[in-house]
């Protein structure tokens, strides 16, 4: 006949709380005692100078050392224990709580998926009819300024009325409108950049700075170019004038052929004067007769 078994199920009824009944653990320890023990062994340490240059000092240095590394090893393990012990029940409770809480965080982020999406579509939806109801007021305006410049991001949200929106919208092209005209009005150097800075910031004081710079930034660049225009000029009139090249001899044109050139050996002999040979040697040059000779004794007469 088999023996009956009686078995016995823990009911636990759901709690919407957390309630956490926790008793500090009392440690119980004799640190004090430890403590004084300590104190007398580190005494004959505390103060002690060692001569660096002495190798016995140092080598005992290092032995000092090592026995108060002993001294504290076993006291630190015990800590390290305690600790552990101390801990544990505490690290078990967290990890538990943790895991509880990671549910809620699993479903909400399940739900969260689907309203930022449905979030979204709205405020694609809402973006859509501001953009709209901004291209009727604006006009042609909206050519020139986007209506991402007049939006603010908040008009999208649930938490304003789309009544609110859209009026807010009316208001924000009035006051581009205005500032655009302004603009247009103003006698200012390249109007378009000033338009262009204008839908960006839908500032018309800055907008109109912006120009101002650009105008500064003209003035400078033409006062440069005038400052090397007249920096050439002034070289120019300081720099020596080259030379000139001689100019070439123009070669001698062909005359008429020229008779042909012979050369004529004259000698003559005869007895007379030294004035008689003289005018003899006039006679021949006055003929055009030149290097004739007239052998007279005693000297040679050129003709």
């Amino acid at each position: 006949m088999s023996e009956a078994v009686e078995l016995f199920a823990e009911v636990i009824e759901p709690a919407s709380e957390l309630r956490v009944t926790c008793s500090p653990a009392v440690i119980e320890d004799n640190l004090a005692a430890l403590e004084a023990y300590v104190d007398a062994q580190v005494a004959p340490y505390v103060g002690a100078v060692i001569d660096p240059a002495d190798e016995e000092q140092v080598k005992e240095g290092r032995r000092c050392m090592a026995d108060l590394n002993r001294l504290k090893a076993p006291i630190e393990e015990e800590r390290k224990r305690v600790k552990r012990a101390y801990e544990a029940p505490l690290k078990a409770f967290e990890a538990r709580v943790k895991g509880i809480t990671a549910k809620i965080d699993a479903a909400r982020s399940g739900l969260k998926a689907q309203v930022d999406e449905a979030d979204e579509r709205f405020r694609a939806m809402r973006r859509e009819l501001l953009a709209e109801e901004y291209g009727g007021c604006a006009g042609a305006l909206a050519g020139v300024i986007p209506f991402s410049a007049v939006l603010d991001e908040g008009w999208l949200n649930r938490s304003v009325a789309e009544t609110k929106a859209l009026s807010l919208v009316q208001e924000a092209a009035e006051r581009a409108l205005e500032g655009y005209q302004a603009l247009m009005a103003a006698e200012t150097p390249h109007k378009d950049e000033v338009v262009a800075r204008y839908a960006e910031t839908l500032d018309v004081a800055a907008a109109l700075r912006h120009g101002a710079e650009l105008a500064e930034r003209d003035r400078r660049i033409a006062e440069f170019k005038a400052a090397q225009e007249e920096a050439a000029r002034v070289a120019a009139e300081r720099a020596p004038e080259p030379e000139r090249a001689p100019e070439p001899e123009p070669a001698p044109r062909p005359g008429p052929a020229a008779d042909p050139a012979f050369v004529w050996s004259l000698t003559m002999e005869f007895e007379g004067t030294r004035d008689d040979a003289q005018r003899v040697a006039d006679a021949l040059r006055a003929e055009g007769v030149t290097g004739a000779s007239i052998k007279c004794k005693g000297e040679v007469r050129r003709g």
